[in-house]
């Protein structure tokens, strides 16, 4: 049997076909798969997208949050640095008062205290002590000078700054 060229060539097409048929059959599957991958992608897509502004919502928040903070922060210590120099001052004031009221007391303690004999003057004979009475009323006498001295020396009315810092001071306690 001899087989003819067109029907040799007739057979090859035919077998042809068949893989070409296979092989649309597969490449179809496989266009259906990507089809249905693709609404997934979609979703995915969506998703990721909405993540992407939900993310960029929260760093701006974030960053309205720290400068809000920032701010408060900076007023808080501009606040703390003017009661840091109130507090200075007053301690620098009530250092100074104190070297007063020292030095005063050491004139009047001078002033009261029996003067120390010398050697050309310890011939004298010594004064009679003073009669209780003339103690009492030395006593009263001291005692209304510190009165004075205090009512003097007394601090005036406190600053703003020093009422800030008493009740600042009040609320840690």
């Amino acid at each position: 049997m001899t087989l003819s060229v067109p029907l040799a060539a007739d057979g090859i097409v035919s077998v042809l076909l068949l893989i070409t048929i296979c092989y649309a059959a597969v490449l179809s599957r496989k266009l259906s798969a990507l089809r249905r991958d693709k609404a997934a992608l979609k979703a995915l897509i969506t998703q990721l997208a909405d993540a992407s502004g939900s993310a960029e919502a929260g760093v701006a928040g974030l960053r309205a949050a720290a400068q809000d903070i920032g701010r408060t922060l900076e007023k808080k210590l501009q606040d703390a640095q003017s009661l840091r120099d109130d507090l200075a001052y007053m301690i620098e004031r009530g250092g100074a008062t104190a070297d007063r009221l020292e030095g005063t007391i050491r004139t009047r303690r001078e002033a009261v205290k029996p003067e120390a004999a010398s050697p050309v003057t310890s011939e004298r004979p010594r004064a009679a002590p003073a009669p209780k009475a003339q103690q009492g009323d030395a006593s009263a006498a001291a005692a209304k000078f510190v009165e004075q001295m205090a009512a003097r020396l007394a601090p005036p009315a406190p600053s703003r700054a020093e009422r800030e810092l008493l009740r600042a001071l009040g609320g840690r306690r």
